[in-house]
């Protein structure tokens, strides 16, 4: 059997996407990683004050949503963060800072950002998966991912690429940056409740091996909607990123045999 190895797609993908990764960690990205990583005392950061029951109760629907009937989770994910953000009296659109017509600078603050912390993550999920193995623990991937690698029609791709690029950035940055973290904001210093509302994002994604990564960019997203007061970078910086993984799998995977 003729052994696998990458295509020169992959191969140069690849490299041209480590080399700009390089070069944006490490000419600008550290000071970058530090704003969003490390809130100064200063920070302003936008806070929910809305009561603990109601709160749980959104988070219960949610979580009956996602164990019952899993393709309504993303809507139902949405209303309850409008429901809460009215409870609070607030407009979502203002808050959520949709409203800000500022299309390039918010895709070039997310290309830079993307790149800045793409070395990072990548390093941390080495270092997750490598201790997996040493653990002796099983290291396999997402049910979903799994599906995305066999499948070889657009029939099948179209559906999971919209959801990855599309559906999954918006409603998991609506909940978990635009409602959670402002919420445990109000509550908590500003770091801790980057981290735990980082750390809600990597638990709900159901997966071990990625749980460390995922928090990390949860914790940087949660850092880009506090410093920009707006949802659409980070949108944007989750959209690329689920892009750039689906694309390095495209290109990468091995053929059926």
């Amino acid at each position: 059997m003729t052994p696998w190895s990458p295509p020169i797609s992959a191969i140069l993908y690849g490299s041209l996407l480590l080399a700009l990764a390089f070069g944006f960690l490490f000419f600008g990205g550290a000071s970058r990683l530090r704003q969003l990583f490390q809130p100064p005392s200063s920070a302003n950061p936008p806070t929910l004050q809305i009561p603990l029951p109601p709160f749980l109760c959104g988070i219960s629907f949610i979580s009956m949503t996602a164990y019952f009937y899993p393709p309504l989770l993303p809507g139902t994910a949405i209303v309850v963060a409008f429901f809460l953000l009215t409870l609070s009296r607030q407009k979502p659109i203002s808050f959520w800072g949709l409203h800000r017509p500022a299309p390039i600078q918010d895709l070039t603050l997310a290309l830079r950002t993307i790149l800045t912390l793409f070395l990072p993550i990548l390093f941390l999920l080495l270092l997750s998966s490598g201790l997996f193995l040493l653990l002796g623990l099983p290291l396999e991937p997402q049910p979903a991912m799994t599906r995305f690698l066999e499948a070889r029609d657009t029939k099948t791709l179209l559906p999971f690429l919209t959801y990855a690029l599309i559906i999954a950035p918006i409603w998991e940055e609506v909940f978990f940056r635009g409602t959670l973290f402002p919420w445990l904001a109000h509550r908590l210093p500003i770091s801790q409740a980057q981290w735990l509302s980082a750390l809600a994002f990597g638990v709900v994604h159901l997966h071990t091996p990625t749980l460390i990564p995922l928090t990390f960019f949860g914790v940087a997203l949660a850092g880009i909607f506090r410093t920009t007061q707006s949802l659409i970078p980070s949108i944007l910086v989750h959209s690329l990123f689920n892009a750039n993984t689906c694309i390095l799998i495209l290109l990468a995977r091995p053929p059926i045999p």
